[in-house]
C-alpha cells in the first residue's frame, strides 16, 4: 500500500510539472503576441461636434427635433418663451415715441424762441448804437455850452437845456444797454433749451440701442442648427426651464471628422503632412484613407517606459497626429490602426 501511494504522488508531481510548462510555454507565446501589437499603430476616431447653447433665458416651450435627427443650418430646432421680450418690446417703442414728440416740441420752441431772441437782440443793438451816438452829440453840447456859459456867451438858461439834454441821452443809453442785456440772456435761454433737446435726443439714442439689443434677444429664441450634421445628444425636454448658457442639444457633423494617433518619437520621421493613408477598424473590414493635416508640437503626458525586455534605455515620447477622413462610416470613439500608406 506505501508503494501504491508513492507511485501515486510521483504521478502527481509529474503532472503538475507538465502543467507549470504548458502554462509558462503559453506566457511566453502571449508575450510575443502583445510584442507583435505594440507595432501596430492605433487610433481614435473624432468628429465636429458642439453643443448648442441659449444666450437667453426662459422656458423651452417647442423642442422640434429628436436624438438621431438630420439637420440642416440655420434649421429652428427650439423656441423659448418670448413673451416678456414682446411686452418690453412694446415698452420701449411707447417710450422712444413720447421722447421723439418731446424731442419735436423742444425743437419747435427752441427755433421759435431763438428767432425772437436774435430778432430783440439786433433791435435792442442797434437802439443801443443810436443811444451811444446821441450821447456822445449831447455830451459834446454839455461841455462846449460848459465853456460858452463861463465865458459869458451864452445864458445860463440856453447851457441848462443843453445839460438836460445830455442828461436824457445818459438816461437812454442807459435803458438801451439794460435792453441789450435781457436780449442777451434770452438767448442764454434759448442754450439751455437747446441743451435739453441735446439731452432728450441722447435718451432717444439709449432707448434705440436698448430696442436693437432686445431684437437680438427676440432673435435668440429661435434656437437654430449652426450647420448640417446630425443631433446626436438631447439635453432638456420641451418645457423646461433654462438659464442663459444652458445646452439643448449636441449637434455632430458627420461630414468632419479624423483620427488621432499617438506615434511615438522613433517612428515620427515616418509621417509627414498632406501624406495620404490608410487606416483599418477593428472590426477588419471598415477601411477608411485619411490625410495628415497635423502633426503636433508637442508630445504627449502618455509615454512607453523604459524596460529591460525591449532593452529600451530611456523613455520613448508620443505625438499626436491627425488624420482627417470625413467618411460617413466613421463614428467618435472607434478604434482604427494603421495600415499603411494609401495608394
Amino acid at each position: 500500500m506505501k508503494e501504491m501511494s508513492l507511485s501515486k504522488k510521483g504521478k502527481w508531481w509529474a503532472a503538475m510539472f507538465c502543467l507549470a510548462a504548458l502554462l509558462l510555454s503559453v506566457a511566453g507565446c502571449g508575450s510575443k503576441s502583445s510584442g507583435k501589437d505594440d507595432n501596430v499603430t492605433w487610433g481614435r476616431a473624432d468628429a465636429k461636434e458642439i453643443d448648442i447653447n441659449s444666450k437667453i433665458s426662459g422656458r423651452v416651450v417647442e423642442l422640434l427635433v429628436k436624438e438621431g435627427d438630420h439637420v440642416k443650418a440655420g434649421q429652428v430646432i427650439a423656441h423659448i418663451d418670448k413673451r416678456d421680450l414682446e411686452a418690453q418690446k412694446d415698452q420701449l417703442n411707447a417710450a422712444i415715441e413720447a421722447l421723439q414728440a418731446q424731442q419735436t416740441q423742444a425743437s419747435a420752441t427752441t427755433s421759435m424762441q431763438s428767432g425772437t431772441s436774435s430778432s430783440a437782440l439786433s433791435q435792442a443793438q442797434a437802439a443801443r448804437d443810436k443811444a451811444r451816438a446821441d450821447l456822445a452829440l449831447c455830451e459834446s453840447d454839455y461841455q462846449r455850452y460848459s465853456d460858452l456859459v463861463e465865458s459869458g456867451a451864452v445864458s445860463r438858461q440856453v447851457y441848462e437845456q443843453y445839460a438836460t439834454k445830455y442828461n436824457v441821452a445818459q438816461a437812454a443809453y442807459a435803458q438801451a444797454d439794460s435792453a441789450v442785456a435781457q436780449a442777451s440772456s434770452g438767448l442764454m435761454v434759448t442754450s439751455v433749451n437747446q441743451a435739453g433737446e441735446s439731452a432728450v435726443a441722447k435718451k432717444i439714442a439709449q432707448a434705440e440701442a436698448q430696442l436693437e439689443q432686445l431684437e437680438v434677444s427676440l432673435d435668440e429664441t429661435e434656437i437654430k442648427a449652426p450647420f448640417d450634421g446630425v443631433i446626436t445628444k438631447k439635453y432638456i425636454e420641451e418645457g423646461s426651464m433654462i438659464s442663459t448658457g444652458t445646452p439643448l442639444v449636441a449637434v455632430q457633423d458627420p461630414e468632419d471628422n479624423w483620427v488621432d494617433i499617438k506615434v511615438p518619437e522613433t517612428q515620427l520621421g515616418d509621417f509627414k503632412v498632406d501624406q495620404d493613408v490608410e487606416l483599418l477598424a477593428r472590426d477588419g473590414k471598415t477601411k477608411v484613407t485619411g490625410t495628415i493635416t497635423d502633426i503636433s508640437k508637442k508630445a504627449e503626458y502618455a509615454t512607453q517606459r523604459a524596460t529591460s525586455e525591449r532593452g529600451d534605455e530611456s523613455d520613448i515620447v508620443s505625438f499626436n497626429v491627425k488624420i482627417q477622413v470625413n467618411a460617413p462610416e466613421l463614428r467618435p470613439g472607434m478604434r482604427f490602426r494603421l495600415v499603411g500608406e494609401a495608394k
